[in-house]
């Protein structure tokens, strides 16, 4: 009967449970950091030479990505300072992924990032007159005519890697945990909460 529980439920799978947030974490680093060099305008100078950081970057592209946040409906919060704030959470998110350090937290950066840049590519047409037509035009998603559909799919699936968390053996977040749990399970094990203080002499109460 525990055999067939077991078989039942997967449960002998479990040794295989950190494949999907890796692949997650591994599928969604490239394609922030791409997205936060964009905005920033990072590497994609004619002289561009990666030796030398002073040609890393490139004003025009830069200034390309604030002009077009300005005609956005976030325009009145600061072009260029919220073109910054996004392109460094994306650049250091890709790479916090792809060591698997911090990711619940990353996760929550990310899905501001995803909320703010999916509102921009609505547009004009506003949330819900979008869910509308992916609902009712076709009912799925068709992800080469609408920017706003990849950035849904990159929500659900942040979502489900916070749920997930890093995974085990190739994060530094699991290394960390069990390096910390150790030490924990080090402390209790020594540590005797009824053990009577050895500096008391028999017969003298300190108080």
């Amino acid at each position: 009967m525990k055999f067939l529980v077991g078989f039942f439920s997967l449960e002998w799978m479990r040794v295989f449970d950190f494949i999907a947030p890796l692949i997650i974490r591994l599928f969604l680093a490239p394609m922030f950091w791409i997205s936060g060099v964009k905005h920033l305008g990072l590497f994609s100078s004619p002289d561009f030479v990666l030796y030398n950081p002073m040609t890393w970057g490139n004003a025009e592209a830069f200034q390309q990505s604030v002009t077009a946040m300005s005609n956005t409906l976030f325009a009145g919060m600061g072009a260029e300072t919220l073109i910054i704030l996004l392109g460094s959470i994306e650049i250091a998110a890709a790479i916090m992924l792809v060591l698997g350090f911090a990711v619940r937290w990353v996760v929550l950066a990310l899905m501001f990032v995803v909320v703010v840049l999916g509102l921009i590519a609505m547009g004009d047409a506003g949330f819900l007159n979008t869910m509308q037509q992916l609902v009712m035009s076709h009912g799925y998603t068709d992800m080469t005519n609408n920017l706003t559909e990849v950035y849904l799919v990159y929500f659900v699936l942040l979502l489900a890697l916070f749920f997930m968390g890093a995974g085990r053996w190739f994060s530094l977040d699991w290394y960390i945990y069990r390096s910390f749990q150790k030490r924990l399970n080090d402390h209790t094990a020594h540590h005797d909460p009824f053990e009577i203080d050895a500096t008391d002499e028999p017969g003298i109460s300190k108080y």
